[in-house]
């Protein structure tokens, strides 16, 4: 054990904080002062660029792990880069490169999780989750590059790599240190056009100016501040309020609806840590310039590291709403990487396409029963919510005479999804799977019942045609309305020409 992880360790003790949370957060915060060095680095120096990331990260990683796990990592980026270069053309280069990347993870999660049953939550596995990402994505737009635009899905035509980087530029992609450790990972174009002042990044105006990039001040501190403040409500409130006390008898006294009103208050402290992690690591992308997404009229976008809209998860309308703002990184790669390239142009995405996506993110995550549990009835409710939406939100939009009920309608839908997620995410904080089902039960399984409910209601029991004849009944009693109308206006412009004559 380093000197360093002694004093990160002696220090948690003291904290009373797990020692895996303390090192995330020294390797976190640590990206800020590299970013510090980085800023003084020329923008036209991309190799100086390329080889401080490499460093920096090296450093990082052997500051707290073995140098064993580091030429792992080095080595696996090595396989890839090999096998891209030479078979770039092959269609079935990606898909091999994604399931060597993606096995290879899954043995080393094997050995962690399992072989060595670790309670750690934070470990060397956590920076090749990322690798996992930019490698396997890097294999399907290096092979998208051989193809025509035409080809090429619209959505993933400006992640295709048409010019090959070389070593240096690959391996700082890679390893780019101000999202090394949680991400987000973005695609290769970003990082090419960051580091080599292009697009968005340019310095210099068409005209030949010299043009200086929005300040980073605000974006980088917002993220900050926001990482601390939330890195806070985890330490203070993640033991307090955990899934764990709905297992182990502490609160088998309480009432029903107290334990229900629990789970909705472990939700977000088992939240908070990822909303602390994600922050923390985008306010570092936006302090070096990465984050910047170019201007939205006149208001400057600094969205590119952006991995997460807590208010927009914490208040999302609806199941898609949800998904979308968390995790956003993880989700653009599933999308791009699995959903996309199981359906072909103009198909409708079927239940294998949807449970091949939520299975590839449980195996990305690990072998904990309780992963597939929350990625399973996670993926059922998608289902069900997809089409519970499709049938009842016509019925509530305009020219609907329900539109009044819209408002309703809206925390309604908030008040489900969210107290389903904080339900469906337990099994995936306690990972164990009788610690699951016992979790559920204190609850009486409410998410589940009601998700069964709806789907037996909607597609054996009539409800879908129910709502659809309601939604088609307002169309029809419109369309009737506005034909009365129109015939009484032509009535009247009848009786004006009648008078004149």
């Amino acid at each position: 054990m380093s000197a360093l992880e002694l004093g990160l360790q002696q220090v948690a003790t003291g904290m009373k904080v797990p020692v895996d949370v303390l090192k995330g957060a020294f390797m976190l915060t640590s990206a800020y002062f590299l970013a510090m060095l980085y800023y003084f680095i020329p923008s036209r120096a991309s190799n100086v660029r390329h080889m401080f990331s490499i460093i920096a990260s090296c450093s990082l990683y052997l500051s707290l792990f073995s140098l064993d796990g580091f030429l792992e990592l080095v080595a696996m980026c090595t396989i890839v880069y090999a096998a891209t270069y030479n078979f770039r053309s092959n269609r079935w280069m990606p898909v091999l490169t994604f399931y060597y990347v993606l096995g290879h993870f899954c043995v080393r999660l094997f050995i962690v999780q399992i072989l060595t049953t670790s309670a750690k939550k934070f470990d060397a596995t956590t920076p090749m989750m990322v690798l996992v990402i930019k490698l396997t994505s890097f294999a399907w737009n290096v092979f998208d590059g051989t193809k025509k635009d035409e080809e090429i899905s619209p959505e993933l035509r400006s992640k295709t790599i048409r010019k090959f980087p070389e070593v240096l530029e690959f391996f700082g992609f890679v390893f780019f240190f101000a999202a090394f450790l949680v991400g987000p990972a973005f695609d290769f174009n970003d990082y090419r056009e960051f580091t080599n002042c292009t697009g968005v990044f340019a310095v210099e105006a068409e005209k030949g100016k010299k043009k200086k990039l929005p300040s980073r001040l605000v974006p980088t501190l917002r993220c900050l501040f926001g990482g601390i403040f939330w890195m806070g409500v985890f330490i203070k409130f993640s033991k307090e309020y955990s899934y764990e006390r709905l297992v182990d008898g502490s609160t088998a006294s309480w009432p029903a609806w107290q334990r229900f009103l629990f789970m909705q208050a472990c939700g977000v402290a088992a939240r908070s840590k990822f909303y602390s992690a994600w922050l923390m690591s985008e306010g570092a992308c936006n302090f070096v310039g990465i984050g910047y997404n170019g201007m939205k009229g006149a208001t400057p976008e600094w969205t590119r590291a952006k991995n997460v809209s807590i208010l927009g998860f914490e208040f999302a309308p609806n199941f898609k709403g949800m998904l979308d703002a968390w995790n956003m990184r993880t989700g653009f790669w599933l999308r791009n990487c699995v959903y996309l390239r199981m359906v072909k142009p103009g198909q409708k995405p079927g239940l294998l396409v949807t449970f091949t996506t939520f299975l590839t993110s449980a195996l990305w995550h690990g072998f904990h029963l309780g992963y597939y549990l929350t990625f399973v009835v996670g993926a059922f409710t998608s289902i069900v919510a997809r089409s519970l939406r499709r049938n009842f939100r016509p019925v509530f939009m305009k020219p609907s005479k329900y539109a009044y009920l819209k408002p309703a309608y809206d925390v309604v839908g908030w008040a489900m999804t969210w107290t389903g997620i904080n339900f469906i995410a337990a099994p995936f904080t306690l990972w164990a799977l009788d610690k699951s089902i016992n979790c559920w039960a204190s609850v009486g399984f409410y998410a589940i019942y009601g998700v069964v409910w709806l789907f037996v209601w909607m597609e054996f029991l009539g409800g879908s045609k129910v709502l659809k004849g309601l939604a088609a009944g307002t169309e029809e009693s419109d369309k009737k309305v506005a034909k009365e109308v129109a015939g009484a206006k032509r009535g009247d412009d009848n009786a004006e020409l009648r008078k004149r004559k």
